[in-house]
């Protein structure tokens, strides 16, 4: 079956704009609009969102996503038999893009219109239309990367684009030669970002999967270009971090919340990855 995507030659990487979460009430429906200017990328939470672009129409339903593009007209098709929450989030790319139409099969988004994306060492795919494979995990992604935004501009800029790209990664979708090597790659991260406040070793891991520690790791290196602890540690301090701004818990109580038990050894590890201490850090970000 035919179907279109749109393909992008980068870098440059397309960028985060704007977002935010919105409710519509029972009987609300989705504003008509023209050559709105951005990628529209909306993420239902519940509910079901009835709109169409141009000639294509989709009831949005909880759990999907749906991607709608810059200079086409976007319009509801019905208002909401229900109230509809749902997460909308503006990108822009600067490279160049066209539309195209593909009959390949699209892993399991199979025959849906998709973004893509290529670099010189790889492409990635955004399905127009999809469920997401995680839509809670992708959820807190994008309440993170919203969060992100209520920052100093000079601070959130980075954070924010960082957010987006993961964002990006759990909409995007791989070529079928590596979906073993990606299914079980995102296993693990999810995995990691449910229990990263509890110990988790490699051994662990590979018991939990029922796979080799080595053929673990390559498939993380592969897909993430980081092996699972690595990985784990990355996402630790980053969560530290966001308790860094957000509370004013203890130290050693935010270290604990991460997974770490010696105060110590989580303020080495936070120095080695942000150039300071957790309590520079957040003397530093809470200075007007």
């Amino acid at each position: 079956m035919e179907t279109s995507y749109l393909s992008f030659a980068v870098p440059p990487l397309p960028y985060f704009v704007e977002g935010d979460r919105t409710t519509f009430r029972k009987g609300q429906r989705h504003p008509a609009r023209r050559n709105l200017g951005f990628f529209d990328i909306i993420l239902v939470q519940n509910g079901i969102l009835y709109i169409g672009e141009e000639g294509l129409q989709w009831d949005v339903s909880a759990g999907e996503a749906l991607i709608l593009e810059p200079g086409k007209f976007h319009y509801p098709t019905a208002r909401c038999a229900a109230d509809t929450t749902f997460y909308w989030l503006h990108m822009q790319s600067p490279s160049a893009w066209r539309e195209q139409m593909t009959s390949s099969p699209i892993s399991s988004h199979e025959t849906m219109p998709s973004l893509h994306y290529h670099t010189a060492n790889t492409t990635l795919h955004l399905p127009k239309y999809q469920p997401m494979a995680y839509p809670e995990v992708l959820f807190d992604a994008v309440e993170n990367l919203l969060q992100s935004t209520i920052q100093p501009r000079s601070f959130a800029f980075w954070e924010t684009q960082y957010l987006f790209m993961q964002v990006l990664q759990h909409l995007s979708y791989n070529p079928a030669p590596q979906q073993a090597t990606l299914r079980l790659a995102e296993r693990i991260e999810m995995y990691i970002k449910q229990h990263y406040s509890h110990p988790i070793t490699n051994s662990t891991l590979a018991k939990h999967f029922h796979v080799h520690e080595n053929y673990m790791a390559r498939c993380m290196k592969r897909i993430y270009h980081c092996t699972p602890l690595e990985y784990l540690a990355a996402y630790r301090l980053h969560q530290a971090r966001l308790l860094l701004l957000t509370t004013d818990w203890p130290l050693q109580q935010i270290a604990e919340e991460v997974g770490y038990t010696r105060q110590g050894y989580f303020s080495k590890l936070f120095k080695a990855k942000y150039g300071m201490t957790p309590r520079q850090y957040r003397q530093d970000r809470s200075k007007s």
